[in-house]
């Protein structure tokens, strides 16, 4: 009887593989017919795993990243093989020296990577191949220690490193089989570790709307730019990055709402999850954006009179604004709320989810009374803040007509610049907002809604002015 260890590392499929495939401007058609030796060994390997009596036996994608030991690289030292599919394409040049499989072509839910000291992987490995990896003697961990995507390869102490050309045919077996990859359709906020290396489907999605205009790339980074994506159904958001190297890098992002297929991975450094496309065509436009209305008020602006201000250095906790006319409530049921913080003497107001074992954390921060009935030409602003970002959380409103309770309160949502954060610390962004419009008594609200393990980007909220004449 066959045991299924937990044991460790990728992908199937064997295959001649010539030097020009390692020129990355090479346009080579993939290759439909396997020669006869790959072929005998992709029966052979099929057969030795349908024999109970046989010295192979297989193991899923989701049972082998059960192996996995953070922080390690595990040698897989039983006769097992991995079958997947393979679920990313370099042919646009937007992966490099990787692949993703996925456990079935259609609706898959579990992925993991391979890196191959190989070119243009597209080649041999194209995009819904069936592939079958013999795992002895391969490695399980992660490229750079941390980065939180579980990947096969060789042995570099405590991560793991490519396996080189020559060894390729020997691990890596490919069958005739070549499906249509079937995405798993998902929302935004549904997407955690677990969907890395599958093929997914976000449908009414768009660029925010501060992107309209820009290109899939920054032309001043060097590596990758990341562009955020927001749901029209839900409150989710997520990044699309995109490699400076890949053949779209100059086009401009789809305007209008759109479904999208992508792989879903991880930034560089671990700390954020993000979607991969294998090509450009994957964002299909289906219709309008689904903007919602935010204020808009026109005619000029002025800062020759502050009418009110606050940047929260005088307060040493939270608590003291209770008496200062700020409404700092959790409405979902939990006690997290915005808490004074200070980093080289600056005090301001932090919010994020992590941590909070609050699934949803709905917080408010709303201002005092703020009265314009005695200027004009007003304009509201303030400074944002947002690292480890897992997705848009924060939304900022303004009423002439504030009740005490921002749950029973018409709101008029504002165009704010929410920005997104990385996992470190940058620098802070402002908005600058006309309310030249508005009268009387005006509150100004910060609305957080995430959740503990869900989205969970922290924020600063610094600085907030009203000016006019």
């Amino acid at each position: 009887m066959k045991i299924n260890k937990l044991l460790i590392i990728l992908l199937a499929l064997g295959v001649f593989i010539s030097l020009k495939s390692c020129v990355e401007d090479a346009d080579f058609e993939i290759p439909q017919d396997l020669n006869t030796t790959e072929n005998q060994e992709v029966v052979k390997i099929e057969a030795e795993i349908n024999n109970p009596n046989g010295v192979l036996d297989s193991i899923s994608v989701s049972g082998l990243k059960k192996v996995f030991v953070p922080g390690a690289a595990t040698e897989i030292t039983s006769d097992l093989v991995l079958i997947g599919y393979v679920s990313s394409s370099d042919r646009t040049g937007n992966f490099f020296r990787e692949i993703f499989i996925q456990d079935r072509f259609e609706a898959a839910e579990s992925g993991i990577k391979v890196v191959l000291n190989l070119n243009d992987t597209y080649n041999k490995f194209n995009l819904g191949r069936k592939i079958y990896i013999k795992l002895k003697g391969l490695f399980i961990g992660e490229v750079r220690s941390g980065d939180g995507v579980i990947t096969i390869g060789r042995d570099n102490g405590n991560t793991v490193d490519d396996i080189i050309l020559s060894d390729i045919d020997d691990f890596i077996f490919r069958s005739v089989e070549t499906q249509t990859l079937v995405p798993k359709k998902i929302e935004i906020s549904d997407i955690n570790d677990a969907r890395i290396g599958t093929y997914i489907q976000i449908e009414n999605a768009q660029f925010l709307k501060s992107l309209i205009g820009e290109n899939f790339t920054d032309s001043d980074e060097r590596f990758d730019t990341r562009r955020t994506i927001q749901s029209c159904t839900t409150a989710g958001s997520i990044s699309i990055e995109t490699s400076s190297f890949s053949s779209f890098k100059s086009s401009p992002l789809p305007t209008k709402s759109f479904t999208i297929n992508a792989v879903v991975s991880k930034t560089f450094n671990g700390i954020d999850i993000i979607l991969v496309l294998n090509d450009k065509n994957e964002i299909r436009e289906t219709g309008e954006r689904c903007d919602p209305e935010v204020l808009e008020c026109t005619g000029t602006v002025s800062d020759s009179s502050v009418i009110f201000e606050e940047n929260f250095n005088n307060i040493t906790n939270e608590r003291q604004l209770d008496n200062m006319g700020w409404t700092n409530i959790n409405v979902s049921g939990g006690s997290e709320r915005y808490e004074r913080n200070a980093f080289s003497g600056n005090s301001y107001l932090k919010i994020s989810a992590f941590g909070t074992n609050e699934s949803p954390l709905n917080a408010w921060l709303v201002s005092p009374a703020i009265n314009l009935d005695n200027s004009t030409d007003e304009e509201l602003s303030f400074q944002i803040f947002s690292n480890f970002e897992t997705g848009k959380a924060l939304e900022v409103f303004v009423t002439e007509n504030y009740t005490g309770d921002p749950t029973t309160t018409n709101w008029i949502l504002t165009d704010a610049n929410v920005p997104v954060g990385d996992g470190g610390f940058g620098d802070f962004v402002q908005s600058k907002i006309n309310i030249s419009c508005l009268n009387g008594n005006i509150h100004v609200a910060f609305k957080y809604f995430g959740a503990d393990g869900g989205v969970e980007t922290r924020y600063h909220i610094d600085d907030i002015k009203v000016t006019g004449n």
